[in-house]
C-alpha cells in the first residue's frame, strides 16, 4: 500500500476515530486496539470497531498502490498529529508501516488484520434531521442519562421516531429529560424507537462536518443475532451503534395534566445563586428552595438535620455548622413554598435552558403536595423541551 494524505485532514480523521478505541488493552482481542485503513482509488477510509460500535471517517485522497491495513490506533493517531503541516505518505510493506512528513519518519509494526471482524452495514436509511438542531437536542437531554450499569437500558437516549417529529429521552429515574425536533422521514411509517448508548451519542453529535444533514438509519444487525443496529451519517464520518436492549420506563406519566402553580425566573441569576449556595454543601447535598415574596431563597445548611439525610453534617473543619443563602427575583403568585433539589440535577436542567427565562411549574396548587410531585422545568420557549425533576425529601430522592 502506498499513499499521500494531507496532513490536516488525516489527522483529523485519525483523531475522531482513535477515540472511540478503548484506552486498555482488551484481553483475549489485541485487535479491538486497531484502527483499519483503507486505501482505495479514490480515497482513504479509517475504521474502528469494538463490537458495540463501528466509526468510519474518510479523506479524499487517491491511493498510488491501493490496500487495506490493522495499525496500533490510538499511536499511529498520535505521530500524526504530532507531524509537520506537510504532506504525509503512508507505505506498508512487509509488516511495517512507514509515516513520513518534512524530515520526520516512523516506522510502527502492523497487526493482523485476518483477525479482524467485519465492519457492520450501514443499516436501512429511516430519515434526515437538521445537524445543529440534533446536536442541540441531543445535548439537552443526555445529561439525564443514568451513569452506572445497575439498568443498562438508563444509560441510553431514548429516540422516538414518529411522522410528526422525533423526540429524544433520557431519565436515571431522579429527573427525566425529553426534547421533540422536526425530521425528515425518507420512509412512508417512520414510527419506530431506538435505544442508543447515551455517552456514546453524546460525542457522535458532536462530529465535525459543514454537512447541514444528518442522515439517520434504523434495522436488524447484519450478524444474524437477533439485535438492532443504529446508524448515523454526516459529510465523511459514519456510525453504525448495537442498541441498548431493555424496557424503558413509561416516563409520559410524569409529565402533569396541568401545572397550578409556575414560577419564573431568569436563568442565569438563578443558577449563578444556586452555584454559590452549593459550594457549602457540596454537589449532591440538598438545597432547599423557598418562593414567595416576589423572590426565591436558595439555602443550605440550615438546618442541620436537612443536610444530616443526605450523608453530610454540615460542619467546617473547625467543627462549626456551615451554611449558605442567597434569592433572586421571580414571578410567582401561588402560595409560601418550599422544596428541595439536587443541585447538581437542578443545574443542569437550567443550563438546558436555550432562552434567558426559565419557568417551574408544579403539579398540585397545595404547597405540600407540590414540595412532593415532580417539578416541571421549561424555557419561555421551550421549544418541546421539558426537564423533569424529583425533589428530595427526608429519606433521599423521591
Amino acid at each position: 500500500m502506498k499513499v499521500t494524505l494531507p496532513r490536516a485532514e488525516l489527522a483529523d480523521a485519525a483523531g475522531w476515530v482513535a477515540r472511540h478505541l478503548p484506552v486498555r488493552p482488551v484481553p483475549g482481542s489485541p485487535v479491538a486496539a486497531g484502527l483499519l485503513l483503507d486505501a482505495a482509488a479514490e480515497r482513504v477510509t479509517l475504521s474502528a470497531y469494538d463490537y458495540q460500535a463501528a466509526v468510519t471517517a474518510t479523506v479524499d485522497a487517491p491511493a498510488v498502490v491501493p490496500g487495506r491495513v490493522l495499525l496500533p490506533g490510538r499511536l499511529v493517531a498520535e505521530i500524526v498529529r504530532s507531524l509537520p503541516d506537510e504532506s504525509v505518505r503512508l507505505t506498508v510493506d512487509e509488516g511495517w508501516l512507514t509515516v513520513r512528513a518534512g524530515s520526520a519518519h516512523y516506522r510502527v509494526p502492523t497487526l493482523p488484520l485476518d483477525d479482524y471482524p467485519a465492519l457492520p452495514a450501514f443499516p436501512p436509511p429511516l430519515g434526515e434531521v437538521d445537524t445543529l438542531g440534533f446536536s442541540a437536542a441531543v445535548g439537552q437531554v443526555v445529561p439525564a442519562a443514568a451513569r452506572d450499569e445497575t439498568f443498562p437500558v438508563l444509560t441510553a437516549l431514548r429516540l422516538e421516531f414518529a411522522s410528526h417529529g422525533l423526540t429524544l429521552v433520557a431519565t436515571d429515574r431522579y429527573r427525566l429529560a425529553s426534547r421533540t425536533i422536526p425530521w425528515q422521514p425518507s420512509v412512508r411509517a417512520p414510527e419506530a424507537v431506538a435505544h442508543v448508548p447515551a455517552r456514546l451519542l453524546a460525542e457522535l453529535a458532536r462530529i465535525p462536518t459543514a454537512a447541514s444533514r444528518v442522515s439517520l438509519g434504523l434495522g436488524a444487525s447484519d450478524d444474524g443475532d437477533g439485535g438492532t443496529q443504529f446508524g448515523l451519517s454526516t459529510g465523511n464520518r459514519r456510525v453504525v451503534v448495537r442498541l441498548v436492549e431493555g424496557t424503558f420506563p413509561r416516563y409520559r406519566r410524569l409529565f402533569p395534566d396541568s401545572v397550578p402553580l409556575t414560577a419564573t425566573t431568569q436563568v442565569a441569576p438563578f443558577a449563578a445563586a444556586i452555584r454559590r449556595v452549593a459550594v457549602v454543601g457540596g454537589r449532591s447535598t440538598p438545597i432547599r428552595l423557598t418562593f414567595g415574596g416576589g423572590r426565591v431563597v436558595a439555602d443550605v445548611g440550615a438546618p442541620a438535620s436537612a443536610t444530616a439525610a443526605a450523608g453530610w453534617n454540615g460542619e467546617t473543619d473547625g467543627g462549626e455548622l456551615a451554611s449558605a443563602t442567597d434569592s433572586v427575583q421571580v414571578e410567582y403568585d401561588g402560595p409560601d413554598l418550599v422544596v428541595w433539589y439536587n443541585p447538581t440535577f437542578l443545574l443542569d436542567g437550567l443550563g438546558a435552558i436555550e432562552g434567558d427565562e426559565v419557568t417551574i411549574g408544579f403539579a398540585s396548587a397545595d404547597p405540600g403536595e407540590a414540595a412532593s410531585s415532580p417539578a416541571i422545568v421549561t424555557g419561555k420557549d421551550d421549544g418541546g423541551f421539558r426537564y423533569v425533576l424529583m425533589p428530595v425529601v427526608r429519606g433521599g430522592p423521591r
